[in-house]
């Protein structure tokens, strides 16, 4: 009975503690992403940088596209009508912000800054759900030092991302199926790679009936995930009449993308990348080498015994982001593929994982500053 009272005189005590630490990881990683923005900034400043910080900010890849959604809605027909390519969760959460910034490009950077924060708590308590400290800060570093960090401190969808994934994979592990499917519902709602949340959820889940001898009715909750994709095909049918239209722009000129083997994929972006020096170096050689990359990962991963369910969602999501005829954002999708920072986090080789942590940090800096001034970043 002293044994229960003692522990209940402890709980509020914990509860502070992880309080406290929740905050410290926010704020670490929303000053991580200034400082490093900062940073590469004023260096590409001082190299000469031809625009101002806002007009980056505001022409930037995908964010046009994002701001005429949150500022206009979708179109039927007319030069924007291809916007339906691009997921409605962040040019809706843009418009929502407008109403205090008054401005859809700060109001998506804000919602990117508070997502990566988020996202970064939710991350740190999945990691220590299996990992001891160092290994779990290994895991944050790597993360902080994402290749393509870039896009997770401007208006595009990366931050949200994740934090997305980082909530569904943690209620996933809790058990709370309820949280687990909302969070997926939303991914799906942010990016193609947003539905594979399903995949290890659904394994977890067979996995615990299976041992458990039962099946839990949470365990509907699951089919939410796949729900926030069908959200979608129910606004192309809204707005352009076809479920389906989405993939007819993406065919289409500025994108040429349609589905082809993922060998066909990797070809062509060395063909093309051997044809053009200098974009072989920013966009088609790092979205080859990441592929090798996330490939590598998931035997690294099943060696370090990482738990399998992130290991599928990890090979679901790299088959899924190369399955495109014409890519040019490979590095940066796989970029925000939290599993793997979680199979950084198992790996044991402190040298390895240092050389690795020093290879991502240059090699952001790197493009990071190539972004503003003005390069072909995507």
């Amino acid at each position: 009975m002293a044994n229960k009272k003692n522990l209940t005189a402890l709980m509020p005590r914990n509860k502070r503690k992880e309080t406290i630490v929740t905050a410290i990881v926010f704020a670490v990683a929303v000053a991580s992403r200034l400082l490093m923005f900062w940073a590469a900034y004023m260096t590409a400043k001082h190299a000469g940088m031809g625009k101002g910080l806002y007009e980056y900010l505001s022409g930037a890849g995908d964010v046009p596209h994002y701001v005429e959604i949150a500022s206009g809605g979708y179109q039927s027909s007319g030069a924007t009508a291809n916007n339906i390519v691009f997921f409605p969760l962040m040019p809706m959460l843009m418009k929502l912000f407008h109403v205090i910034f008054r401005d859809y490009v700060i109001a998506g950077i804000f919602v990117s800054y508070v997502s990566f924060g988020v996202a970064s708590c939710y991350f740190y308590k999945l990691l220590k759900l299996d990992y001891d400290d160092e290994k779990t800060a290994g895991g944050m570093l790597a993360m902080f030092m994402g290749v393509f960090g870039i896009f997770y401190i401007s208006a595009h969808t990366e931050s949200l991302f994740i934090m997305l994934i980082a909530m569904g994979l943690y209620y996933m592990r809790k058990n709370n199926l309820p949280a687990a499917g909302a969070a997926g519902f939303f991914a799906a709602l942010s990016r193609t790679q947003g539905v594979l949340l399903f995949v290890p959820v659904v394994y977890e889940i067979v996995i615990r009936a299976v041992k458990e001898k039962r099946f839990d009715i949470k365990s509907l909750f699951a089919m939410l995930i796949p729900m926030g994709y069908l959200a979608y095909l129910v606004l192309n049918k809204a707005v352009t009449g076809e479920y389906f239209k989405f993939i007819e722009y993406q065919a289409a000129a500025p994108w040429y993308n349609e589905a082809t083997w993922i060998s066909n994929s990797i070809a062509t972006s060395y063909d093309v990348g051997k044809n053009n020096f200098a974009l072989s170096l920013i966009i088609y050689w790092p979205q080859i080498i990441a592929f090798f990359i996330a490939v590598a990962a998931i035997f690294a991963g099943l060696k370090n015994r990482v738990r399998i369910s992130y290991l599928l969602f990890l090979g679901a999501y790299a088959g899924v982001t190369y399955f495109q005829s014409w890519m040019l954002s490979g590095g940066r999708y796989i970029t925000a593929c939290l599993p793997l920072y979680i199979v950084f986090a198992a790996l044991d080789n402190k040298y390895i994982k240092n050389i690795i942590l020093l290879t991502e940090g240059l090699t952001f800096m790197v493009i990071a500053v190539l972004w503003f001034r003005g390069y072909a970043i995507m």
